[in-house]
Order: C-alpha cells, then structure tokens, then sequence
C-alpha cells in the first residue's frame, strides 16, 4: 500500500511540474485530449504508434469550454482562463465555432507526463498482480 502511495505521489510530483505547477490545466487538457483519441481506438495502437502518427490516425470529437467545465467540475471561467493557458502553449486549437482539439505539440512536448502516467499504471498493475497472488495463496 505504501509503495502505491508513493508512486502516485511521484506521478503527481511530475505532472505537477510539467503543467506549471497547475493540476487543473492537466485536467481540463486531459479531458480535451480524451476526446481525440476515444478508448476504442486507443485500444488498437501501442504507445509507440500514439507518439508517431502525429494525429493522422485518430478522429478528433472536438468539445466545447462548457462541456470541459461540466466534465471535469470547474468554473466555466477558470475553464476559458486555462483553456486560453493551452491554447498559448500551442497544445490546444479553438475552432471558429469555439470547438477544442488537442494539437501534436502537445503529444510531442508532455512525451514526460505521458511516461510517468504509463510508469504509475505498469506498477499499480504489478502492485495488483502481487495482491492477488497473495490472495490466492491463502486460499
């Protein structure tokens, strides 16, 4: 449990420090780039593919401040704020209709975020592996 602790504490740590210090901006970009890459697609392609094919392969669902903000439960306001944060980062596009979509700067330039999430889930992964064989031995 303690090692789970820790690890998640790592990956905040490093998330924390690639989105300036502003976990909310994670977020609202995480729920923006959920939207262009839906899980079904996500499923098909390895990491490798998802660094690589600079967006040719996957069909963006763009989405809108008010859905990001109902989504993820922050002010509208502080949505657009961060939002715009994003956009002149160069990792967020707002269409003429106000849609957003993710950019292949972004997948390119958070290449660190992206790892040590994949580091976190490779050990909760081992940490569940571990509890169930424990498990299955008492048995």
């Amino acid at each position: 449990m303690h090692a789970h602790q820790y690890t998640v504490g790592e990956l905040l740590i490093v998330l924390r420090k690639q989105f300036f210090g502003d976990l909310d901006l994670m977020l609202i970009l995480a729920i923006i780039g959920s939207r262009a890459l839906p899980a079904r697609q996500a499923r098909a392609m390895t990491y490798e593919e998802f660094l690589t094919d600079n967006n040719k392969n996957r069909t963006q669902h763009p989405i809108n401040i008010q859905s990001v903000a109902e989504c993820s439960g922050i002010a509208r306001e502080t949505v657009r704020r961060k939002v715009n944060k994003l956009i002149e980062l160069g990792f967020v596009e707002r269409d003429t209709s106000g849609m957003l979509k993710i950019t292949a700067q972004a997948t390119n330039e958070l290449v660190p975020s992206t790892e040590a999430s994949l580091q976190y889930l490779v050990a909760l992964g081992a940490s569940s592996d571990a509890a169930t064989k424990k498990s299955n031995e008492s048995l």
